[in-house]
């Protein structure tokens, strides 16, 4: 890895678990004793700056984590629960229509990636800060994996700084279900309606071969979507997708009957 490389990354890690290093520091000022003296507070301490309200994505990512708690809160207490985690592509597949029987989450968030932005600091993007909503408190069974595709198309960002939030979503997962079956899943192409389709499906092909070694690293199942929905001229074909981006239920069909055959091996479905 070079050098930008591993800046960027080490930048991530420190985005990803500064929310922890905050929750410790205010454990730490809660279990304080009650007979000590508060500090006099000092005149100059400059005025902290307003949080900044949410602009409408971010109030959408907002609400849909809030979904996300109520939906766990009214789940069977020891259900084990199929974990759908991902971004708009995962948000629009209608789990209940394709496994009706089967005790399946969606969580996946419009327009959202793995983690924040490198520069940015607010918790309202990434699956790295909604985590316990997202996967701790779904007591999976399994997880399918789909992301990328909202993060990778920036030349300016290195891969590898997308792949370490990948990794950690994996690894924090795994640490909190030692027994959970993750199956990883390749990013499908972009299709000619998609105005940045020739510079964004090179980008996907280079990540896409990222998610195939850590499928082998991290001794994970994969799903290959993209070459399940992928044209012989290397685009999403234009019947499968009406904005280029977004494939329709012709690309479900194929996923869905991929996760069935999943889910038959390990017993879940005859």
């Amino acid at each position: 890895m070079n050098k930008k490389a591993l800046l960027f990354v080490l930048s991530g890690l420190i985005l990803t678990l500064s929310p922890l290093v905050s929750l410790h520091a205010n454990e730490t000022q809660t279990q304080a004793s009650p007979t000590a003296v508060a500090a006099a507070p000092t005149p100059s301490a400059p005025t902290p700056t307003p949080v900044p309200m949410p602009d409408k994505w971010q109030k959408f990512w907002l609400d849909r984590v809030e979904e996300f708690k109520k939906e766990n809160a009214a789940l069977p207490q020891g259900q084990k629960n199929i974990v759908f985690l991902g971004d708009s592509l995962t948000q629009g597949f209608k789990l209940k229509e394709y496994f009706q029987s089967l005790p399946v989450l969606n969580r996946g968030i419009v327009s959202d990636g793995v983690c924040n932005y490198p520069s940015a600091k607010l918790p309202w993007r990434g699956i790295t800060h909604r985590l316990k909503e997202s996967v701790n408190d779904c007591n999976p069974s399994h997880i399918f994996f789909l992301i990328g595709t909202n993060d990778v198309g920036m030349d300016t960002i290195p891969l590898e700084y997308w792949l370490g939030a990948y990794k950690f979503v994996i690894g924090q997962a795994r640490r909190s279900f030692p027994e959970v079956k993750i199956t990883l899943l390749t990013c499908p192409p972009t299709g000619l309606k998609y105005t940045r389709h020739e510079h964004l499906n090179k980008r996907l092909l280079l990540w896409n071969d990222l998610i195939k070694k850590t499928a082998t690293e991290e001794n994970c199942r994969l799903i290959d979507l993209y070459s399940l929905l992928v044209g012989k001229d290397g685009l999403m074909p234009e019947e499968m997708t009406r904005d280029g981006l977004h494939f329709n239920n012709l690309g479900y069909d194929r996923w869905a009957e991929k996760v069935r055959e999943i889910l038959k091996e390990d017993g879940v479905v005859k």
